[in-house]
């Protein structure tokens, strides 16, 4: 299959990313410009890892199930050794890897390893002949831009996570093939200690299906008290846009954004949010969204269902008084 589509799963702790599960349905496309749907791969590194492999394998994908003792943790080195001889021998036209801390470890070190065109971060990917054009933003989010890359090379792409929908439930089964690893334990440079959770656990955003995010035009923190009470009423979490979480008035886990989370709620009710292009493009893919702001021309309007020019904080009460009637 070569000239095909490869992906690099990412797993930790035997559960699949769901990234991985984005890159899945990134590929489906690039596999039908390049003639047939199936003409895509999925690449499984780690140690014992086969059933990751099978589970992988019912969304219709042929799995590399690349199994070695090296690979038991996540290290750049181990994955650019291991990936660097199914590149070679499989000959893939694009490699898909999430644009996570991990595919960002490893991915620019394969392509430079390998001398392949590397293009990060992006939004979407196709291929229009023999080009691909990949969609990425530029100039901190404000610039959205296409880039064309040519070249007879396999090209790394990393897909920014959230910019996809990710594929639904396993809908067939392939094959797992165990692929030989060539690698050397002791040319890693790294060494995995321990995987250390934060101590505080917070919501996460990105699992949430009503989300209520306040911005700047709530004006201070006690404010905020307003807006919980008004997300808890409505069944739904707190979101904030990056202003707040710069001043600490919330943990950066309710970050809403290019540099926090990127949600797909099936609502999202900014209160007091511009809609600067870094927020917007972390919920514009929400289900329903409602924008709050005293601001009629606030670019948070052209994204949003439902627009009220008005002040969140004499607002948000009244709908409460509604809602408590």
């Amino acid at each position: 299959m070569a000239g095909g589509v490869l992906i690099v799963a990412e797993h930790l702790e035997r559960r699949i990313a769901p990234s991985t599960l984005e890159l899945i349905a990134a590929a489906r496309p690039l596999s039908r410009a390049l003639g047939d749907e199936r003409n895509a791969r999925i690449a499984v590194l780690g140690h014992g890892v086969r059933e990751i492999a099978s589970h992988l394998a019912g969304y219709t994908l042929d799995v590399l199930l690349l199994d070695h003792p090296a690979l038991a943790e996540y290290t750049g080195d181990g994955y650019v050794q291991a990936l660097r001889g199914t590149v070679e021998s499989t000959k893939p036209r694009v490699i898909l890897v999430a644009h996570t801390s991990q595919g960002y470890d490893f991915a620019p070190a394969l392509a430079g390893t390998m001398d392949l065109p590397l293009v990060t971060n992006c939004l979407a990917v196709d291929l229009e002949g023999d080009r691909l054009v990949a969609t990425r933003r530029l100039l901190n989010e404000k610039v959205q831009a296409q880039v064309e890359i040519r070249s007879d090379r396999p090209i790394v792409v990393t897909m920014r996570p959230g910019a996809v929908k990710a594929m639904g439930p396993a809908r067939g089964m392939m094959t797992v093939t165990e692929v030989p690893v060539t690698l050397d334990p002791s040319s890693i440079r790294e060494t995995f200690v321990r995987l250390e959770r934060p101590q505080v656990q917070d919501i996460d955003l990105s699992t949430a299906d009503i989300i209520v995010s306040a911005g700047r035009g709530i004006q201070k923190k006690e404010n905020l008290a307003l807006v919980e009470e008004f997300a808890k009423a409505i069944g739904g979490v707190v979101g904030a846009s990056r202003p707040l979480t710069d001043m600490d008035w919330l943990p950066k886990t309710r970050q809403v954004g290019q540099s926090g989370k990127t949600v797909r709620p099936k609502l999202y009710v900014a209160c007091g949010i511009s809609g600067a292009m870094q927020h917007v493009a972390g919920m514009k893919d929400a289900g329903l969204i409602v924008a709050i702001n005293t601001d009629p021309t606030a670019p948070i309007f052209e994204v949003a269902h439902v627009g009220f020019i008005a002040d969140a904080l004499k607002l948000l009460p009244a709908t409460l008084k509604e809602l408590k009637a």
